[in-house]
């Protein structure tokens, strides 16, 4: 039973291994082979209970004490065909192969590179562990470690310099940059004070300038002063006038509380009307200003109607008709999508429907006329 006869293979031995990848060939190595030690032992038990031939007997196939196949003196091998080969070739005991096993074929024991001298037959791993190989196979590769060379420090002296010298260098430049570190921080320190106190100035620049604007717009309105005074007046304040609309709109605030003007009377020239016509004169954004502050105005006031018309529309054809605003600045302001001036400007838009369908109508004619004199 040790090895096959006529060239057949034993089929005891570990199936190929297919190393296909890196986790085939460790699934490979970790499979649980019946060791060939214990497989060789078995197959020498069960060949000494039959009695070592292949049927039993003791002596060879057909009954001769020691005979070979064909009568032949030679030992038996382990199937009963004597014990030298099929043309005598082998020794007296010899097994398949020709040597002194008598017929039993040792095993594999597994892949050649498994198999190691130093390790006793026979161990099994313990349960639960891998074997060193396997674990080697798996194990991530650890990073190469860099070498790390030891600091290099710079040498003291300079070529031609003492120690000394050196020394002194050293503590100069120390010195010189400690300095200029003190010199930026009392930079950045002056800095910071001079932007507050330019903060603070402009903050009270501002108080004063708000305080001195309700002042000049209580004045504007009061009516103490009216027609060409005022327009002096306002000359005379100059750049700390406020705005046009500011004016209109506290004018219309402060002196229209108890209901609109739609003819707006204010606008006549002995009263108001001189003083902002020469802050608006040939001016389309001081223009503008005078129907933001009726839009914004109007708004405050929600809109409201007079005699069966819109107050707002009324009172962009007063301007028109005081000379506060040409058609231009009609079409200005209603192009004009800008967030500070939104209020309200949705509502005044449908409102002066009528107003804009007239101004170009206007416009046409004017152009008609303007043809026929030409002709």
């Amino acid at each position: 039973r040790g090895g096959g006869g006529f060239g057949r293979r034993d089929d005891r031995g570990p199936p190929p291994m297919v190393q296909n990848s890196r986790f085939a060939a460790a699934v490979q190595c970790d499979e649980d082979y019946v060791p060939a030690e214990v497989r060789n032992q078995r197959d020498r038990e069960r060949n000494e209970q039959e009695g070592g031939g292949r049927f039993g007997q003791q002596d060879g196939r057909f009954g001769q004490e020691g005979g070979g196949r064909f009568d032949r003196q030679d030992g038996g091998d382990d199937r009963g065909f004597g014990g030298g080969g099929r043309y005598n070739d082998r020794g007296r005991g010899g097994g398949r192969f020709g040597d002194s096993r008598g017929g039993e074929m040792e095993i594999p024991t597994g892949p050649r590179w498994k198999q190691d001298d130093a390790a006793p037959a026979g161990n099994f791993p313990p349960l639960g562990q891998s074997s060193s190989k396997v674990a080697s196979i798996l194990a991530p590769k650890k990073p190469r470690e860099e070498s790390v060379l030891p600091p290099v420090e710079a040498p003291l002296t300079l070529p031609g310099e003492d120690e000394a010298a050196a020394r002194a260098r050293l503590e100069k430049k120390k010195r010189e940059e400690e300095e200029k570190k003190a010199a930026e921080r009392k930079a950045a320190e002056e800095a910071a004070a001079a932007k507050a106190a330019a903060e603070k100035e402009a903050a009270e620049r501002a108080a004063k300038a708000a305080a001195l604007e309700s002042k000049l717009l209580d004045d504007f309105a009061s009516g103490t002063t009216l027609g060409e005074d005022l327009q002096q007046w306002c000359a005379d304040q100059g750049s700390v006038l406020p705005s046009v609309e500011k004016l209109i709109f506290h004018l219309l605030s402060t002196k229209q509380e108890k209901g609109p003007d739609p003819e707006c009377a204010w606008a006549e020239s002995e009263n108001y009307g001189a003083a902002l016509v020469s802050l608006v004169e040939d001016d389309a954004e001081a223009q503008m200003q005078v129907l933001w502050a009726l839009q914004k105005y109007c708004d405050s006031i929600s809109f409201p109607k007079v005699d069966d018309e819109y107050v707002v529309q009324a009172m962009f054809r007063s301007m028109y008709k005081y000379d506060l605003a040409e058609p231009g600045a009609f079409d200005l302001w209603k192009e004009d999508e800008s967030e500070q001036n939104s209020r309200g400007k949705m509502k005044a838009v449908i409102q002066t429907m009528d107003w804009f369908n007239w101004l170009e109508e206007d416009d046409d004619s004017e152009e008609e006329e303007y043809e026929e004199d030409e002709e």
